[in-house]
């Protein structure tokens, strides 16, 4: 995978993965594509192209090693997202915001993780932080995890607890917020 700063046409620095079709621009400040975005603003400084995850002495079968393992988180993160939905969806559960939950889902993969939808997303978003061996991705990620943690599922939890009473409390007492 080739890594490292390009500039576009903007003057916007971005970097690059070269070798698939993931690629997305900042221009002006605005993000072009959907989901994940593995660009960011950088200085065009040639001296920060990349912040490995594994330096370039390290032999080859580390870092293919690595970049399978990230391979699979990511593909893992996905599966689990998908994993999750099809659950709540199967049980006539909706899994978007807006939408009144029927039932408290506490089997499948919300039998290791109040959150596994959340957990799939952080697999996927680290997993192809390290296929491309980079630490952009854990690292901008970081804002997503706080948002997560400090608005998003205090928010649902809350309602959760209203909603279901000592179902929710017991649930909790028993399953991990994350997996850990």
């Amino acid at each position: 995978l080739a890594q490292g700063l390009v500039s576009s046409s903007s003057g916007v620095a971005y970097l690059s993965i070269a070798s698939c079709h993931w690629r997305r621009f900042l221009r002006r400040g605005r993000v072009l594509g959907f989901g994940m975005d593995l660009t960011c603003w950088a200085p065009k400084d040639k001296s920060v192209r990349r912040i490995p995850v594994l330096p370039d002495t390290v032999q080859r079968l580390i870092v293919v090693t690595a970049r399978v393992a990230g391979a699979s988180a990511a593909g893992f993160g996905i599966w689990h997202s998908l994993a999750a939905r099809d659950h709540c969806l199967a049980r006539f559960t909706p899994v978007s915001h807006g939408h009144e939950v029927q039932k408290l889902m506490t089997d499948g993969p919300f039998a290791s993780s109040r959150n596994p939808m959340y957990v799939g997303m952080v697999s996927t978003i680290w997993g192809l932080g390290l296929l491309d061996n980079t630490w952009w991705a854990p690292i901008l990620s970081l804002p997503f995890l706080a948002y997560l943690e400090f608005i998003v599922i205090p928010v649902e939890e809350a309602h959760l607890s209203r909603r279901f009473g000592f179902s929710w409390e017991e649930y909790c007492r028993k399953t991990p917020r994350w997996v850990f």
